[in-house]
């Protein structure tokens, strides 16, 4: 495979970027991404919606364009690997694999955390020789974690100062006067418990996510407890770039 797409940057501090879907640590040379969902059309063929199946080859482009930007050396995929709850289907059996390879082939070494869709995982992940963290992974003092349960108590630890989780897939919804409307996935930075939260947007096409700045039930246990509205947003669209919101306080005042 060739370069992957030019994907966008922006940097929040000195350690830390978003590029693309992922959140870049500079001090491990881990890239976290989140929410792929593989398999995701067979699933809807299931129930009677036929997709061609599109969405692996789109993912492996952004992740290499994330991979090329970077430059990282390891990939942590925060949960949700493949999508069907039930045992593998055969398109996530193969694409899964695919990926996992893919990942192999670009010279990173890759890390899973376990997501709640990610049954049946662990087999293919064995014969292919990558590590697979349940319920979580500690790097110097970040946590990757999943999201979809409440915080595990290592997680309190001094240790532990930044947070990264996928389950929330989250977007924001834009309305303009004439009534068009747009969406766009979203990473969202705050503060749960005095650490530092990310959270990645899904990498899957297809999931465009749940709009976080129209009130709704919020899916991730440390975000309902989190003071959410304090939660910096930036809106990302592989290419038009960032764009930082403010605040979700101010961002649900004017939309």
């Amino acid at each position: 495979m060739g370069l992957g797409l030019r994907v966008p940057r922006l940097p929040l501090d000195r350690n830390v970027e978003l590029i693309g879907y992922g959140v870049f640590i500079k001090s491990s040379g881990i890239l976290a991404i989140a929410d792929l969902h593989i398999g995701y059309e067979e699933a809807l063929s299931e129930q009677g919606v036929f997709l061609p199946p599109l969405q692996l080859e789109e993912m492996k482009n952004v992740v290499k364009g994330m991979l090329d930007e970077s430059g990282a050396e390891r990939v942590v995929i925060v949960g949700d690997v493949k999508h069907e709850f039930g045992d593998i289907l055969r398109q996530e059996w193969r694409e899964t694999i695919d990926f996992l390879n893919f990942l192999k082939e670009q010279g990173v070494r890759v890390d899973v955390v376990r997501g709640n869709h990610d049954n049946y995982l662990v087999g293919v992940l064995k014969r292919l020789g990558i590590p697979f963290h349940d319920p979580y992974l500690i790097v110097d003092d970040w946590m990757f974690f999943h999201g979809h349960k409440p915080l595990p108590v290592e997680g309190f630890g001094e240790n532990v100062r930044n947070i990264v989780i996928g389950h929330e897939h989250p977007a924001i919804l834009l309305r303009d006067d004439i009534g068009a409307r747009l969406k766009l996935k979203v990473f969202m930075v705050g503060k749960y418990m005095g650490k530092r939260v990310y959270v990645l947007p899904a990498v899957s096409p297809l999931m465009p996510g749940t709009e976080v700045n129209v009130e709704r039930k919020i899916m991730s246990p440390i975000l309902r407890e989190a003071n959410l509205s304090e939660f910096r947003v930036y809106a990302v669209d592989i290419d038009a770039g960032f764009f930082d919101f403010g605040t979700l306080k101010t961002l649900r005042e004017v939309s």
